[in-house]
Protein backbone atom coordinates (compact mmCIF):
# COMPACT_ATOMS: atom_id res chain seq x y z
CA UNK A 1 0.00 0.00 0.00
CA UNK A 2 1.42 3.54 -0.42
CA UNK A 3 2.02 5.92 1.80
CA UNK A 4 0.23 9.12 0.64
CA UNK A 5 1.28 11.30 3.06
CA UNK A 6 4.93 10.28 3.69
CA UNK A 7 5.28 10.50 -0.27
CA UNK A 8 3.48 13.80 -0.24
CA UNK A 9 5.91 15.27 2.58
CA UNK A 10 9.11 13.87 0.70
CA UNK A 11 7.67 15.70 -2.39
CA UNK A 12 7.43 18.62 -0.98
CA UNK A 13 10.68 19.88 -0.03
CA UNK A 14 11.74 18.97 -3.67
CA UNK A 15 8.93 21.57 -4.88
CA UNK A 16 10.16 23.91 -2.03
CA UNK A 17 14.10 23.34 -2.92
CA UNK A 18 13.52 23.92 -7.16
CA UNK A 19 11.00 26.81 -6.30
CA UNK A 20 13.92 28.43 -4.20
CA UNK A 21 16.14 28.17 -6.56
CA UNK A 22 14.06 29.79 -9.25
CA UNK A 23 13.16 32.46 -6.94
CA UNK A 24 9.61 31.78 -7.07
CA UNK A 25 9.44 31.21 -2.84
CA UNK A 26 11.90 32.28 -0.46
CA UNK A 27 14.01 30.56 1.95
CA UNK A 28 11.42 30.62 4.48
CA UNK A 29 8.91 29.15 2.14
CA UNK A 30 7.24 31.87 1.42
CA UNK A 31 6.31 33.63 -2.21
CA UNK A 32 9.66 35.52 -2.97
CA UNK A 33 7.04 37.08 -5.68
CA UNK A 34 3.94 39.52 -5.95
CA UNK A 35 0.49 37.43 -4.69
CA UNK A 36 -1.30 38.51 -7.56
CA UNK A 37 1.76 38.67 -10.53
CA UNK A 38 2.39 35.72 -13.19
CA UNK A 39 5.21 33.38 -12.74
CA UNK A 40 8.25 33.47 -14.03
CA UNK A 41 8.13 32.41 -17.77
CA UNK A 42 10.01 29.74 -17.52
CA UNK A 43 7.56 28.35 -14.18
CA UNK A 44 4.46 29.59 -16.05
CA UNK A 45 5.31 27.34 -18.78
CA UNK A 46 5.98 24.22 -16.95
CA UNK A 47 2.54 24.10 -14.74
CA UNK A 48 0.59 24.94 -17.64
CA UNK A 49 -2.68 23.54 -17.11
CA UNK A 50 -2.09 21.90 -13.20
CA UNK A 51 -1.39 25.13 -11.56
CA UNK A 52 -2.48 28.69 -12.97
CA UNK A 53 -0.89 31.44 -10.20
CA UNK A 54 0.88 31.32 -7.59
CA UNK A 55 -2.17 31.35 -4.69
CA UNK A 56 -3.27 27.96 -6.19
CA UNK A 57 0.43 26.79 -5.84
CA UNK A 58 0.15 28.38 -1.91
CA UNK A 59 -2.85 26.20 -1.51
CA UNK A 60 -0.92 23.36 -2.68
CA UNK A 61 2.04 24.04 -0.81
CA UNK A 62 -0.05 24.39 2.35
CA UNK A 63 -1.91 21.04 1.91
CA UNK A 64 1.31 19.24 1.05
CA UNK A 65 3.07 20.54 4.81
CA UNK A 66 -0.20 19.62 6.70
CA UNK A 67 0.39 16.26 5.36
CA UNK A 68 4.36 16.01 5.88
CA UNK A 69 3.82 17.53 9.27
CA UNK A 70 0.76 14.80 10.19
CA UNK A 71 -2.06 17.50 10.29
CA UNK A 72 -5.40 15.62 9.73
CA UNK A 73 -6.59 15.84 6.03
CA UNK A 74 -9.37 13.84 4.52
CA UNK A 75 -8.99 11.04 2.17
CA UNK A 76 -10.07 12.85 -0.72
CA UNK A 77 -7.76 15.84 0.04
CA UNK A 78 -4.83 13.94 0.78
CA UNK A 79 -5.71 11.78 -2.42
CA UNK A 80 -5.93 14.96 -4.83
CA UNK A 81 -2.91 16.55 -3.28
CA UNK A 82 -0.68 13.21 -4.04
CA UNK A 83 -1.72 13.43 -7.31
CA UNK A 84 -1.19 17.28 -7.76
CA UNK A 85 2.58 16.96 -6.18
CA UNK A 86 3.35 14.53 -8.43
CA UNK A 87 2.34 16.22 -11.38
CA UNK A 88 3.74 19.19 -10.66
CA UNK A 89 6.75 18.10 -9.34
CA UNK A 90 7.49 15.83 -12.48
CA UNK A 91 6.86 19.22 -14.84
CA UNK A 92 9.47 21.10 -12.60
CA UNK A 93 11.63 18.51 -12.02
CA UNK A 94 11.36 17.20 -16.10
CA UNK A 95 12.55 20.89 -16.88
CA UNK A 96 15.32 21.45 -14.50
CA UNK A 97 15.83 17.43 -16.10
CA UNK A 98 15.95 16.32 -12.55
CA UNK A 99 15.54 12.02 -11.79
CA UNK A 100 11.94 12.43 -10.27
CA UNK A 101 10.40 8.40 -10.37
CA UNK A 102 6.99 8.04 -9.50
Amino acid sequence: MIDRRTEVGHWVGRLETILISRGVLSEGGELAIQVGSKFPEEIEDALDGFIENPIELLGLLKICRDARDGRPLSPAVLMAAHLMAREVLQALDSQAAGDFRA
